[in-house]
């Protein structure tokens, strides 16, 4: 089952956030990736920063008083992308 980012709560949005600032500041991350990041950090929170982290990262340390390092999101894009509640179970990469 999908869900829609508009039916996330707050504390559902502040844990995912940290693992998508994580994957967009990666250099093994193409563009594509990159931007498809960024968007979805836009649908989650409502703001519409640029394509940059160090923006994205200033935002979240102000929204919710915390910094990216203090979290450890999965290691793997793919197992994250994978668990993300966003995406169909059945979704395989």
């Amino acid at each position: 089952m999908t869900r829609h980012f508009e039916t996330y709560s707050h504390d559902e949005i502040q844990q995912l956030l940290p693992g998508l600032l994580r994957f967009a500041a990666d250099p093994k991350i193409d563009a594509v990736g990159r931007t498809w990041i960024f968007d979805a950090l836009r649908q989650l929170t409502g703001r519409n920063l640029t394509d940059d982290v160090a923006s994205w990262v200033t935002w979240y340390a102000g929204a919710y008083g915390a910094s990216i390092s203090a979290h450890h999101p999965n290691g793997n894009l793919e197992d994250f992308i994978a668990a993300c509640p966003w995406l169909p179970h059945e979704a395989s990469f």
